[in-house]
Order: structure tokens, then C-alpha cells, then sequence
């Protein structure tokens, strides 16, 4: 309920060049399918350029889907593929070109029709200055900007993805493109027809809840508040805890003139906002206060040190390990020795605090809370964390340039040398093989930014035991010689 809330809610904000985007129109009904008759190197080539992409490496992408476009057009994967490739690596009108040549080809292909209407939600959301590209937010400057009115290109988009759902949805029943339809409409400001499509979801194993929070928002915008109120209680019943839902009801108070519910409403989205839901620590005024207290710059670090050396004095052990991790997760005291006098006081709690610390760490957090994480579970070196630990290592690859990567490699070494130095060798080999591909976008010399983290402790380990190890893993000549460019 969380993730589908929070990123309905990411995906559909409008906002608000000179020229109209005009988007073409397809006429769907009139067309015959034809799949063509995929070669095996189609195939295989389609499949190689979406695994890139999935490990957000656009770059080799486009060459290879490039390359099996310009030899087999056999079939729509090799146009979807090589159009999202493009997509993806910023080109985002040729890509959208390549997949409506696909659909002009082979006729209404339910994979092309999809990922057109994926493409116009994302320039829809993202607008004329900005582009989503490796995991990275690129933001143009003003006058290289895609040369269209902003408002009529976001409208143009959504506009466009609202008749490829429309078709879609007349040829098979598909809960997440009805959920689209229904976020569609709502911010075309058609509350009626949104609330008939999310009404289609409800009992949906996916989608029932979302759909029902929706509907309860529709009410809102409709000024219903009594309706909307009711139907956010429902869904609150269902999911108790969730900060969005209390902000709505705020929202609702606000509205109805109820200065007094729309503060307590506030005060619990922002609690249940900030507090790990793997805590035992349910809204109160007190906890509340508590949680002010360390996510506030009032109190200087000492005076929250002394709190959590009072907490830790006074309190169980289960009540101090649910607020140390409230620190940790709050992020708010970066630098000043709180978030790792809390660390210090969950390592010297021991064993009882790690399953909650290992539920935290598996949870939507900052990196440098994943560092702290990290660290508690080095000192305690339980291999119920091993596992864990590894199984994020190779992650970090992946993680946008505009993310500090945590220091994991670090504490996996600390954790245990040769089996740190071991997994941090099998995630690199795996980096040294990569193909290397030109690319004039300025952006491409951020790829790979969050890397330098595996090979910093490495550096700190004898050369010798290090490339022991990479022989063992059946490194090439030509990887250990880049291995050794990396570690100079």
C-alpha cells in the first residue's frame, strides 16, 4: 500500500519553447496485428540491450540495439528495444520515433502500445528541463530545453498515454494500466470517470487499496468531504499507520474548518513519516515529543546524547534499541556524533537489537544510515548479517551519481577480511568486464560514479592477497591489469 501510494503519488504531479508538441495518433481499431517472425539474433539482441538497461547502462544499450536494428527488423522487439534504449539514454523524441515506426510497421502490437504509453507518462511527469537517464535526474539548462510550451507539452503527453491505455484497456482487462487511466483522469480533472476505473480495482490483490485511496481523493477534490473523510478512515482502518493517509485526512480537516483534527491529523503524518514502522512505538504526544526532540535543530548533540545515555539507563533494552533506530532512520543528525552514538549504543546492546537492526536495513533508508547499519553488524559479526550485507554489495553499482554511496565494502572487510576482500572481487569483476561505449553526453562520465567504494578498502589490503583472491575467481590477465589501474 506504502510503495503504490507513494509512487502514484511521484508519477502523476502536473505543473504549471515557444512550439505545440503534437503527438502522433494512431487509429488502433483499423490496424492488424503482426508480430513478424523474431529471429533468434533479434531475440537474443533485444534481450541483451533490456538487460543493460535494467543495470542502468544505456550507453551499451543503444549500441547493441543500434547495431540488430539496422541488421534484422524481423520483428516489434527489436524496435521497442532499440526506441527505449534511446529513451533512456536521453533521446527522447527518437526513441518515441523508433517505437511508432515499429507500431506503423507491424500494426497494433500490444508491447509497442505499451511502452509508447510508458514513454508519454514519463515525459508527462518529467516535462520540457529534465530527463531521467541512468538512474540519474539530468536537469537541462534553460536553453537547451526541448523547445515546446511546458504546459502543452506535459498536456500533449498525457493526452497521448490516456488513448493508448484507452485501447489497451478495450483489448484485455490489466489492473496497472486501469490504475494509470484512472491517475489520468483524476488529473484531467475528470473525478467521475477516475472514481468508475479505480471502482473496477477494488478487491484487486494489487491495486484494491490504492484504488480505494484514490477514490477517497477524488471525493476531496470534489469538496465531498464527508465522503472523502469516511473513505480515508476506511482505507486508514486497513493500513493504520500511514503518513499520507493522515496528511489527507489533515487536508480534509483543514477544508471542513477543524483547526484542531487537522493539527493532531499533522502531527501523526509526520510521526508515522518518520518513525521505522519496526518499532513498538505507537503515536502519543509523548513519542511524538520524543521524536521532535531528535529530528529538531533545537537541542544541541549533546543534549541528545545525554538523552539517549539517559534512555539507555533508565529504559529496556526494546525501548532503547526502537529509538535508537529512530535516529538512525531520521537522518537528521548527520555529522555531529548522534547517529553513531546511537550505533554504538545498539553494538553494545548486542545480539537482541540485530533482528531489528537487519528489518531497518532492508528498509527504504539513506546510504549513510546503511553505512551506521553496516557498522553495528561488522562489530557484532553474527553471520545472520552476512547474507544481508552481501546480497546489497552489488547494488551500489547501480546507484545514481546524485547518492553517496555507503561505506559497505569497508565494513564487509571489517566484518571478515578475505571473505569482504571475496565478495567485493566478484561484484568488481563483473564492473571490469563491462564493454566500454563512446558517448558525447556529458552525463556518461557520471556512470559507474558510486564504484570507487569497492576498491577503496582493497587498497588498504596487501596487493598480493588481493589478486590471490582474483585468481581464485578466474580473473583474466586483462581484468587483473585493470584491477591494478584501480587500486593504484
Amino acid at each position: 500500500m506504502k510503495k503504490i501510494l507513494l509512487s502514484a503519488a511521484l508519477l502523476f504531479t502536473l505543473y504549471g519553447s515557444s512550439q505545440d508538441l503534437k503527438r502522433k495518433v494512431f487509429d488502433y481499431a483499423s490496424m492488424k496485428e503482426n508480430n513478424g517472425v523474431c529471429s533468434s539474433s533479434a531475440d537474443e539482441g533485444s534481450q541483451k540491450a533490456f538487460n543493460l538497461l535494467s543495470g542502468n547502462n544505456s550507453k551499451a544499450a543503444v549500441a547493441i540495439a543500434k547495431a540488430q536494428y539496422e541488421s534484422d527488423k524481423s520483428c516489434p522487439g527489436v524496435y521497442e528495444s532499440y526506441g527505449y534504449a534511446l529513451f533512456r539514454s536521453g533521446e527522447w523524441m527518437d526513441g518515441v520515433a523508433v517505437v511508432e515506426e515499429g507500431i506503423q510497421k507491424f500494426g497494433s502490437v500490444p508491447s509497442l502500445i505499451k511502452r509508447r504509453s510508458d514513454m508519454s507518462l514519463e515525459m508527462f511527469q518529467l516535462g520540457t528541463g529534465a530527463k531521467n537517464i541512468d538512474g540519474n535526474s539530468v536537469y537541462k539548462a534553460k536553453n537547451s530545453e526541448l523547445p515546446y510550451d511546458e504546459e502543452q507539452f506535459r498536456s500533449e503527453n498525457l493526452r497521448s498515454a490516456a488513448l493508448d491505455l484507452e485501447y489497451l484497456g478495450s483489448l484485455f482487462q490489466n489492473d496497472e494500466n486501469t490504475f494509470y487511466l484512472g491517475k489520468i483522469y483524476q488529473m484531467q480533472g475528470e473525478f467521475d470517470r477516475s472514481n468508475a476505473k479505480f471502482e473496477t480495482l477494488i478487491e484487486s490483490d494489487d491495486y484494491d487499496l490504492a484504488a480505494r485511496y484514490n477514490i477517497a481523493d477524488n471525493y476531496l477534490r470534489q469538496n465531498n468531504y464527508t465522503e472523502a473523510e469516511k473513505r480515508f478512515l476506511e482505507v486508514l482502518n486497513e493500513n493504520p499507520g500511514q503518513p499520507e493517509i493522515y496528511s489527507k485526512l489533515a487536508e480534509v480537516a483543514e477544508a471542513s474548518g477543524n483547526k484542531a483534527k487537522k493539527a493532531e491529523y499533522g502531527q501523526m503524518s509526520q510521526y508515522y513519516r518518520y518513525m521505522p514502522d519496526l518499532t513498538a512505538m505507537e503515536y502519543s504526544q509523548e513519542n511524538y515529543e520524543l521524536l521532535m526532540f531528535f529530528g529538531g535543530n533545537e537541542k544541541s548533540a549533546k543534549e541528545k546524547m545525554d538523552r539517549l545515555k539517559q534512555i539507555k539507563k533508565a529504559k529496556n533494552d526494546a525501548y532503547t534499541i526502537d529509538v535508537c533506530l529512530m535516529v538512525l532512520k531520521l537522518h537528521e543528525n548527520h555529522g555531529n556524533g548522534v547517529e553513531e552514538n546511537a550505533a554504538e549504543i545498539l553494538t553494545s546492546i548486542g545480539k537482541p537489537a540485530l533482528e531489528k537492526v537487519h528489518l531497518l536495513f532492508k528498509s527504504d533508508v539513506s546510504t549513510c544510515t546503511i553505512t551506521n547499519l553496516a557498522g553495528i553488524m561488522a562489530n557484532l559479526k553474527d553471520e545472520s548479517s552476512w547474507d544481508l550485507m552481501a546480497e546489497y554489495l552489488p547494488y551500489i553499482a547501480q546507484m545514481p551519481s546524485t547518492l553517496i554511496p555507503p561505506a559497505l565494502p569497508e565494513k564487509m572487510v571489517e566484518f571478515d577480511r578475505d571473505r569482504g576482500v571475496r565478495e567485493i572481487l566478484k561484484v568488481v569483476k563483473g564492473l571490469l568486464a563491462e564493454t566500454a561505449v563512446p558517448n558525447d553526453d556529458p552525463m556518461a562520465d557520471l556512470a559507474g560514479f558510486s564504484q570507487y567504494v569497492y576498491y577503496m578498502p582493497l587498497e588498504k589490503i596487501d596487493r598480493k592477497k588481493v589478486f590471490a583472491i582474483a585468481r581464485e575467481l578466474k580473473y583474466t590477465d586483462a581484468e587483473i591489469s585493470k584491477l591494478t589501474e584501480k587500486l593504484k
